[in-house]
């Protein structure tokens, strides 16, 4: 364990002619929001009462967890950005669901401001994994890792895709202008779901 790098890495394949693949692992940073992640939502399961529909309250805050791991355990970027984007639909039948007031409109407002931020990291990812391909004259590749290593990608095209995925992250923290969802969401939400929110899903964006 005393090992730098990547701990506990698993690795198959998924979709193999576009080189996707079940890629996880932990480091140094991800650890602790793992530890977080696994703690903080028992915490919230045991401590709110849903008031309705236990079972698909409950089926949303656990696959919500599911996706959180699997953001912070990720070692491909077509892994990472499915994951990133399952946490949405939870989240959002949570708010619109077991959620106060205006949580219809808050909850379409947190999924359509966190769906227009991935759109660009979706094409930042594709767009990363085509130029490292073109650049190192290897197969195609969502590994993170293998990208990370050699990219082969010029610098300025680098500073472009990142501003791809600045987006999306940008939306997740959130930051300003596109910070607007948050008051309502935190609002409207029920009590696991903000819990949830302050102490989970913003670190996604950060952590990305």
């Amino acid at each position: 364990v005393g090992d730098a790098g990547f701990q506990y890495t698993q690795s198959y394949t998924w979709i193999e002619s576009l080189g996707i693949g079940w890629r996880v692992g932990v480091d140094g940073i991800s650890l602790f929001l793992v530890v977080l992640t696994g703690i903080l939502f028992p915490i919230a399961m045991l401590g709110a009462d849903p008031h309705h529909d236990a079972k698909p309250y409950y089926a949303w805050l656990l696959l919500l967890q599911a996706g959180c791991l699997g953001v912070f355990l990720s070692l491909d970027l077509f892994m990472f950005f499915v994951m990133f984007e399952v946490v949405l639909v939870p989240m959002y039948f949570l708010i619109g669901g077991w959620g106060y007031g205006e949580r219809v409109y808050a909850a379409l407002k947190f999924f359509l401001f966190t769906m227009l931020g991935s759109a660009f990291m979706l094409v930042a990812i594709i767009a990363t994994a085509f130029l490292h391909q073109r650049g190192t004259g290897g197969e195609l590749t969502f590994d993170l890792v293998a990208i990370a290593s050699n990219p082969g990608i010029p610098q300025e095209t680098a500073r472009l895709l990142f501003l791809g995925f600045a987006a999306a992250f940008a939306v997740k923290v959130p930051l300003f202008p596109v910070h607007t969802w948050l008051p309502d969401a935190h609002t409207e939400a029920p009590t696991a779901g903000s819990v949830i929110l302050a102490g989970v899903l913003l670190k996604l964006g950060t952590y990305g």
